[in-house]
């Protein structure tokens, strides 16, 4: 199977303020290796970094120009994102992976699941959760960056293994059902012949955000990052209450 990889960089303007901030993106190419795309992005990096060195440098020279800085504002880099597509087909199936980065390049998380579901989502160990119930985190897509509290992790894979018995037994015991394992009663939960899988959807979290009423959502895992700026303690608190609220 033939892939491609896309590469773009998802920005915010300065002006833009917590709890939710609208984002675009711009496209950094496409690419035949995630070799080729990653070192794309570093160059990518370094060059905003240095355009950033840049721009404060003139503002510090030229009084004149702090004015045009507080009316307009500037672009500011939130993250990057590198998709990986199948060849030849439409473009929602294609996907086969995907991979999120910092403002600074470094790795944020991965999906490495196809978007067809051929590959199975068998639950997170323990070590690649990032965020636990009550953390403050920020979501971050092409549309917008928003600031939420995690509800409830990715499932683990203990929990992937408890939920497939659970459905094999559940299974077995209506004689209604015409899914595998109740066509043969007598046959026995093994992880090759259970029907029941998950997907790449399910590698998301619980999360949510501020305002009146279920605000819950389920962002795909790659899409969450810690927050990139300070968040304030008066938002903290809303985010905690709203928390205490869902769960409660």
């Amino acid at each position: 199977m033939k892939t491609i990889f896309e590469l773009i960089r998802i920005y915010t303007h300065n002006k833009g303020h917590y709890p939710l901030r609208e984002t675009q993106t711009y496209d950094l190419g496409l690419f035949s290796t995630l070799t080729k795309a990653e070192t794309q992005m570093r160059k990518d990096v370094k060059e905003c970094q240095e355009y950033e060195r840049e721009r404060l440098k003139y503002i510090a020279e030229n009084e004149e120009y702090r004015d045009d800085e507080k009316r307009y504002g500037h672009n500011i880099v939130l993250a990057y994102r590198i998709t990986e597509y199948e060849l030849d087909v439409t473009k929602w199936w294609g996907v086969q992976s995907m991979r999120t980065y910092t403002a600074d390049g470094q790795p944020n998380d991965e999906c490495l699941l196809d978007y067809k579901c051929e590959r199975h989502f068998k639950g997170r160990t323990p070590d690649k959760i990032r965020f636990q119930p009550g953390d403050i985190v920020e979501v971050i897509d092409e549309w917008r960056a928003e600031l939420c509290v995690v509800g409830h992790a990715q499932p683990t894979t203990e929990d992937h293994a408890n939920y497939r018995k659970r459905c094999w037994k559940r299974c077995s015991d209506d004689s209604s059902c015409s899914k595998a394992p109740c066509r043969d009663k007598s046959a026995e939960y093994k992880e090759g012949n259970c029907v029941f899988q998950w997907d790449y959807s399910d590698d998301s979290y619980l999360m949510y955000s501020l305002g009146e009423g279920d605000t819950h959502f389920h962002p795909e895992s790659p899409m969450v990052f810690r927050p990139t700026k300070p968040v304030s303690k008066s938002l903290r608190e809303k985010l905690r209450a709203k928390y205490e609220e869902m769960e409660s």
